[in-house]
């Protein structure tokens, strides 16, 4: 099927010819008619909502469980009762929805089995494949440092064990700034980096149960005052927990289907503890009634766990009388209760529920996602009175006996605009070139108009330091061809390229955007670009290393047509002096001698960007190795190098390791690691390689190195 992996000097001249220099070095040589940056903007388009409400139909959604928990699949309209106000409504639409069963979680896995690493690169989601949406929303703007901790370790358990293909999920928090990171992605890479920058908020609102008594060395007028501050401070901050739960219900909005919504808080009080003021309460309906026009099922997890609600070691009670400590309890119980009332209340008005006194907070986010397995659709016209800005109470029975309904708990009576109506009143009926690049470049499903495919690459050069190189194939057959006015016979063809590079915080550090008109191309040039893609680099100095996110827009000019690909990649500190790899490459080898030549697909494409081989072609892969430690006997250091191949998730071969030949390198610490792969036998279909390197000189914690990369045989 393979052969094991030789050591041939085409593949030195690969990564050498990438290390030249890192600048641009377009394969197609464009004249660059100017250069722009691209401006903050957003477009959306109409989302397939769940939730209807308009003059001509209401729409809800409702779970339906029995004593148990399980979810009741097999009821008719007739066993629904549904009342506005208290009128009976007569339904006109009903239907069951269920979403694809998700897979069991693997006790154990054969041993030619291995689970997708961080590392390893995943492809953006079609919208028709996504199966859940789901949205973690850390209110760090209401966590404990104990509650953050806990979060993260439930959130992190469900990414390594029980996220499934076809989810599309998204960490936000509420207090810290919307940057790349927090977007919605398949791709477990962004989405573990988003959870490493979730810390402790030191200015977050302290919703913990606690003793504390008050100082008698102060007068009751400054003890008043510190109250009504906290009392104001708090509202600050419940309504900056809710103006991020408002952001992500807008964002939820342009996704298809129901999309659930989990936030992680120590709870929130709808009023405030003086004077009753209902802010709190207002804003949780706007936001209640945005969810459920948005679709968006949301569940509450109180991230404090149960409490014992009694005084600790660090309380001092020796002063406090037992009346005082009875009416201390008291006050303690309330404050919990009314932290968790938020909590309740916000869940219970979109549909969902709130996951209350439960130390183990991962089994509150099954809880959720099972209850988004099934969920029936009930319909009816509703009449104009309905529709007088006023809010309408919803209620939903069913007349089975030993069930439970839940559904949304009202509407304004409002009618829904759909989204492209928003956008037209936001742009002037236009939409601008800038709002489309940055709509294509932050939609969970990028743009497909056009195709494009682009590979990132670390490397380190000698002059520059570190770098990563994107490469890009442009397929050119949905480009807009012109006949070229100044060269009878021949076309042109005019694109932009906008490029982003966001951090590891998410903020954007890079930016620009070029316009390309390629003209003269006659029938000779215009059937190669067909066949064989236009190749384009881009290069992003490295200043400080860490997590990356390279972005890129590509844009018609004539059309207006969008196409998008972007990469994440992890740039290692090789001033740490551990043992490193570069970007791995892959390429297609020569036809051997003494082989006839054989047929190929037309969808193969051996490309740097592409990585499409044929069956029966031979690929050549090669990275370069820093920081390796050097034997002070010897002068060379003692590497070994093993090559794997997986297919579906599962490895289907493994090389042995064998030396990394480290002859005739001198003093240059950069070692080539490179090989074969022979293709013969493989099925059709995506793979990956996975290259790993062990350095028998080195600290064992540090002594290996990996890197990966993926290919496709057509």
């Amino acid at each position: 099927m393979m052969k094991p992996p030789g050591h041939r000097r085409v593949t030195t001249l690969i990564i050498y010819s990438l290390l030249i220099s890192p600048s641009l070095t377009p394969a197609q040589q464009p004249n660059q008619a100017q250069k722009s940056e691209p401006q903050p903007g957003r477009a959306q388009k109409e989302p397939e909502n769940v939730v209807r409400i308009s003059t001509q139909l209401v729409q809800i959604d409702a779970v339906v469980t029995d004593k148990g928990g399980g979810h009741v699949e097999d009821l008719s309209e007739h066993e629904f009762e549904l009342t506005v106000d208290g009128k009976r409504q007569t339904l006109t639409y009903f239907t069951l929805v269920k979403q694809t069963e998700p897979k069991p979680i693997e006790t154990g896995k054969p041993a030619n089995t291995a689970a997708p690493l961080p590392s390893l690169p995943t492809k953006t989601i079609a919208r028709e494949n996504i199966n859940r949406t789901i949205a973690f929303v850390v209110d760090d703007l209401g966590l404990s440092f104990e509650s953050i901790h806990f979060a993260r370790r439930a959130i992190k358990k469900f990414l390594d064990e029980q996220m499934q293909e076809g989810d599309l999920v998204g960490i936000i928090r509420t207090g810290r700034g919307a940057g790349s990171l927090q977007q919605f992605t398949n791709d477990k890479r962004v989405l573990y980096a988003a959870l490493e920058k979730m810390t402790w908020n030191p200015f977050s609102r302290d919703m913990l149960p606690n003793f504390r008594t008050p100082d008698e060395n102060q007068a009751e007028e400054a003890q008043a005052a510190e109250e009504r501050f906290e009392d104001f401070r708090e509202t600050v901050f419940s309504s900056g927990t809710l103006g991020g739960l408002n952001f992500v219900v807008r964002s939820l909005r342009q996704l298809p289907g129901r999309k659930i919504a989990i936030l992680l808080s120590d709870g929130f009080r709808l009023f405030s503890r003086r004077d009753r003021d209902t802010r709190i309460l207002e804003q949780v309906r706007r936001l209640t009634d945005l969810a459920n026009r948005s679709s968006v099922v949301v569940y509450s997890i109180d991230a404090k766990g149960l409490q014992t609600l009694m005084p600790t070691a660090a309380d001092d009670m020796r002063a406090m009388s037992g009346p005082q400590y009875a009416e201390r309890l008291s006050r303690v119980s309330q404050s919990n209760l009314e932290a968790q009332e938020g909590l309740s209340f916000l869940a219970r008005e979109t549909g969902g529920f709130a996951v209350l006194n439960n130390n183990d907070l991962n089994q509150g986010i099954q809880r959720a996602l099972r209850d988004a397995q099934s969920y029936y659709l009930l319909g009816f016209d509703p009449e104009d009175e309905k529709f007088d800005r006023k809010y309408h109470t919803i209620k939903l029975k069913v007349k089975r006996q030993g069930t439970q309904v839940r559904t949304r708990a009202g509407f304004l009576g409002l009618n829904d605009r759909p989204v492209n109506e928003e956008i037209v009143e936001q742009t002037g009926g236009v939409e601008t070139r800038n709002r489309q690049i940055i709509s294509a470049l932050f939609s969970p499903f990028g743009a497909r108009d056009l195709s494009m495919q682009m590979t990132s690459f670390f490397f380190e050069a000698a002059e520059t330091g570190p770098f990563v190189r994107s490469v890009y194939n442009i397929d050119p057959s949905k480009l807009t061809f012109k006949d070229d006015p100044e060269n009878p016979g021949s076309k042109v063809v005019s694109f932009d390229i906008s490029s982003f590079t966001f951090n590891e915080s998410g903020l954007a550090v890079d930016s620009h955007g070029k316009h390309f008109r390629l003209s003269n191309i006659n029938e000779e040039k215009y059937q190669l670009m067909l066949k064989k893609g236009l190749f384009y680099n881009d290069d992003f100095i490295i200043k400080k290393p860490g997590a990356y996110q390279f972005r890129t827009v590509l844009r018609d000019f004539e059309s207006g047509k969008l196409g998008s690909a972007s990469q994440f990649i992890q740039v290692p500190d090789l001033t740490k002096k551990r043992l490193a790899l570069s970007g791995m490459v892959l390429v297609g080898a020569p036809q051997q001698g003494n082989q006839p030549p054989q047929a190929e697909s037309e969808d193969v494409n051996t490309s740097l960007a592409v990585r499409r081989f044929p069956p029966h072609g031979i690929i050549e892969y090669a990275a370069v190795i820093y920081n390796a430690v050097i034997d002070q006997k010897t002068l060379k250091p003692q590497l070994t190098s093993q090559v794997e191949v997986y297919h579906e998730g599962k490895r289907i071969y493994q090389s042995p390791f064998r030396d990394v030949e480290t002859e005739g390198n001198g003093s240059n610490p950069r070692y080539p690691c490179q090989g074969q792969i022979k293709l013969t036998g493989l099925p059709l279909g995506d793979y990956m390689v996975h290259l790993i390197v062990n350095d028998a000189l080195a600290n064992k914690k540090v002594a290996r190195a990996e890197q990966w990369m993926d290919f496709s045989v057509r």
